[in-house]
């Protein structure tokens, strides 16, 4: 018979691809001019809306604590019986077994030290001037502002940061609560606290004849000495002078003006400088001469020999509430 003839083998669909040689990529991918990566750009830290919405908030926040501080412990109006002082008296009773009421039943107040604020309204005159008379240096309230170089009037290093952290358990929360991280609120806090201290060292040292506050002490003055021929720096001024003038009954704000608005506290330039005490002239001795802008009340200057013991005494005393 015939020798078979050699058939080919069959390939399927399936197997065919296998078994063709493979085709250069280059073949089958025309090539493309290709373009480099594009890095987004970095973000800021905060974003304007932040930023933006950021100053109003702290400033309230501010405003809020400098009138709390300044009225409250400052001035030791929590010593006084109110409501909020009876709260810590009862408090202290469970806590403590703390008794509510002294031997001679009076209410058993909870109190607690100003800081020499109450002790520098005592050394003030009307004239925002500091007595350093003789009679005066006798006494235990002068003695207790000895120590400290600013007498009372300067946010110290240690001061600044004890405000700054006085302003956390309000400023926390409220940044919290607009979408601010905790590195976001202090980027913020820090240096808004920073500022305050400069405009308060800027203004009260020397508004009583003070020297400038010097940077190993605290907030330097001289960074924001160019505010005091503006009409902000001859506001805050008057509003302080005003609180000296009333005994430090009222314009509790110094260097963010709003909550005394809010709370009915402020007393307006026109109304308080009827009530100016006049001030004892050449033999009143003074820590230093006033730093003050142009325009703000003068007070009466009392003639040679004619000052009296009443003349002496600094309106904080005479205006001081009874104790409770």
């Amino acid at each position: 018979f015939a020798p078979a003839q050699l058939q080919q083998p069959r390939l399927s669909s399936a197997t065919a691809p296998a078994l063709l040689p493979a085709r250069p990529l280059a073949a089958t991918r025309p090539l493309v001019a290709t373009r480099p990566a594009r890095h987004a750009q970095p973000a800021m830290f905060l974003g304007v809306r932040k930023a933006l919405i950021s100053v109003p908030v702290l400033y309230v926040l501010m405003s809020l604590n400098e009138y709390a501080t300044h009225r409250w412990y400052q001035h030791e109006e929590f010593n006084r019986n109110h409501a909020f002082n009876r709260f810590f008296q009862r408090l202290l009773s469970v806590l403590k077994n703390r008794p509510m009421r002294l031997p001679d039943g009076r209410a058993n107040l909870v109190k607690l030290k100003g800081g020499g604020h109450v002790e520098h309204h005592a050394e003030t005159y009307d004239d925002m001037s500091l007595k350093k008379d003789k009679r005066w240096r006798q006494t235990k309230a002068a003695a207790s502002l000895d120590s400290d170089i600013a007498r009372g009037t300067a946010f110290s290093w240690a001061v600044t940061g004890m405000m700054t952290v006085q302003m956390l358990p309000s400023a926390l929360p409220v940044f919290a609560l607009l979408g601010f991280g905790l590195l976001e609120t202090l980027a913020v806090l820090l240096p808004g606290m920073l500022v305050h201290a400069l405009v308060w060292n800027m203004l009260h040292p020397p508004m009583h004849g003070l020297p400038p506050v010097k940077l190993k002490y605290g907030a330097p003055s001289w960074p924001l000495e160019g505010l005091r021929d503006t009409a902000y720096f001859k506001y805050i001024y008057e509003n302080h002078q005003g609180h000296h003038v009333l005994g430090g009954q009222a314009n509790y704000n110094v260097c963010c003006p709003l909550t005394d608005h809010l709370l009915g506290t402020y007393v307006p330039t026109a109304t308080w400088v009827k009530r100016m005490r006049k001030v004892p002239g050449p033999e009143g001795e003074r820590w230093g001469i006033p730093v003050e802008p142009k325009g703000v009340p003068q007070a009466p200057i009392i003639a040679a020999g004619k000052a009296t013991e009443r003349d002496f005494t600094p309106t904080a005393l005479l205006n001081a509430p009874e104790p409770a």
